[in-house]
């Protein structure tokens, strides 16, 4: 989808469903390969994700995002209400400690609630 869309300037994504344990690992290695997304997002500026889990494919997903997208501005992320304090944390200290392409970029929201 990504790679069709060179001119996206908004992305919401509301719910990530998660399958079984093999198709999460599945996911999570098209997600590190080099070749997931072998353009630049130019346009896209903000970001926003809901329900989030934190689980391994989600977070390669904000990571890949934060990484091609040098005109980035804001990335919101809105975790399930039922994820713990703990795991919000956990979530925030990993996103907080990827790489961004946009200097610009900031996450913000409600990840830390």
């Amino acid at each position: 989808m990504l790679r069709n869309a060179s001119n996206l300037k908004r992305l919401r994504v509301t719910h990530m469903l998660m399958g079984q344990e093999a198709d999460l690992q599945l996911t999570s290695n098209y997600l590190e390969s080099p070749d997931c997304l072998d353009q630049t997002l130019l346009m896209l500026q903000t970001v926003e994700m809901t329900s989030f889990e934190g689980s391994r494919p989600e977070l390669l997903f904000v990571k890949l995002l934060l990484d091609c997208c040098p005109h980035l501005e804001n990335m919101i992320i809105q975790p399930k209400s039922t994820i713990d304090a703990e795991k919000r944390l956990n979530i925030a200290k990993d996103v907080l400690m990827f790489p961004r392409a946009s200097p610009k970029a900031k996450v913000v929201g409600a990840i830390i609630l």
